[in-house]
């Protein structure tokens, strides 16, 4: 047996799978075509509605709960952006990055419009979006996909290192 067929049988037995089915070819170890062992090998779907969905309502709790810190409720939000993400991340027990960018950038461009709308008088704000929405909201959106990524990376990586084996 050559040394990556073992690897590759070392690796689905690793995945649960203890009877991968290798074949080899022109020297090289490839997984069996009808291996349904090899969906567990590919991971699960990167996006699921359900997942896309309960993030976003996350999310949004977030940025509510920090816009109502008085004062500095327009930073707050972002604040509570991250935390809601944070929390996602010690939660999920699959990533969901894909889905928590998605959420985060709704959740945030929502945020900036109605903060913009809802700030001052309707007509200000709405001649504000007009002159400068796209740069302004592309930088709100792409904090809000910065935050909410980071908060799920940081969340998972403390929920990796709270269940990881002492040694």
């Amino acid at each position: 047996m050559s040394k990556s067929l073992e690897e590759l049988r070392e690796l689905a037995e690793r995945n649960g799978d203890g009877d991968a089915s290798v074949s080899e070819v022109d020297g090289s170890a490839v997984p069996a075509a009808d291996d349904s062992g090899s969906r567990s090998l590919l991971g699960r779907t990167p996006f699921s509605a359900r997942g896309f969905l309960l993030t976003l309502a996350v999310l949004v709790a977030g940025l509510v709960a920090g816009s109502a810190v008085p004062l500095v409720g327009g930073l707050a939000r972002y604040l509570g952006l991250f935390v809601a993400a944070f929390a996602l991340g010690l939660t999920r027990s699959r990533r969901a990055y894909l889905e928590t960018a998605v959420a985060g950038a709704l959740a945030a461009a929502g945020a900036f419009l109605l903060g913009t709308l809802t700030t001052g008088s309707v007509v200000l704000g709405t001649n504000l979006l007009a002159d400068y929405g796209v740069p302004i909201a592309g930088v709100g959106v792409t904090v809000g996909v910065l935050l909410s990524v980071a908060g799920l990376y940081f969340g998972r990586d403390l929920k990796a290192g709270l269940t990881a084996d002492l040694e």
